[in-house]
């Protein structure tokens, strides 16, 4: 079992640092061909969740692997979601990782240009002066926040944990096998 765990977590992990510095890459380059942050901010949050879900696949890939090859051809779902939780959090440990290095290398300003971004949607939108007032002091502090490396990865190990944790649901359920 866990050959498996590891066998799948890594190249889970290894799909999702590859998409997110192709990603950073491309996130970067349009910045500094455009000047502009909005097409960026715009895009990459479906971008990001799209590169997180083909990452997770291997999660379902995983447990049936382990289903079918070491265990018979049944499994429990206790014993899926053992293996698709643990193949996720290997994933999540690899993301984090990753943005990590390219937040530090390629966007050491990205929550001071996120919360300028965040604040113009919400100008833009109409919001009051109350609300944006709080929403400035809720950015300035999250980019103090995000400069510390284990906040930044905690932070940044949830966004696809939530994922991961749904795949990992649906696929115990849908593999599990008596």
């Amino acid at each position: 079992m866990q050959k498996t765990i590891v066998r799948y977590g890594l190249i889970s992990g290894a799909i999702s640092s590859t998409l997110m510095i192709i990603t950073s890459l491309v996130g970067k380059a349009i910045i500094e061909k455009n000047g502009n942050l909005t097409q960026f901010f715009d895009y990459g949050l479906y971008l990001g969740f799209t590169c997180i879900i083909l990452s997770l696949t291997l999660v379902f890939v995983g447990i049936k692997s382990f289903r079918d090859n070491q265990n018979g051809g049944k499994i429990t779902f206790g014993k899926a979601f053992q293996i698709g939780i643990l193949v996720t959090v290997i994933s999540c440990v690899f993301y984090a990782l990753t943005w990590l290095v390219c937040f530090y290398n390629l966007f050491p300003t990205f929550m001071e240009d996120y919360g300028a971004y965040h604040l113009q949607q919400l100008k833009e939108s109409g919001a009051s002066a109350t609300l944006i007032a709080q929403q400035t002091t809720e950015m300035q502090q999250a980019a103090k926040n995000y400069q510390n490396p284990f906040y930044n990865f905690a932070i940044t190990f949830m966004e696809p944990f939530p994922v991961g944790l749904l795949m990992t649901a649906i696929a115990a359920f849908v593999l599990k096998k008596k």
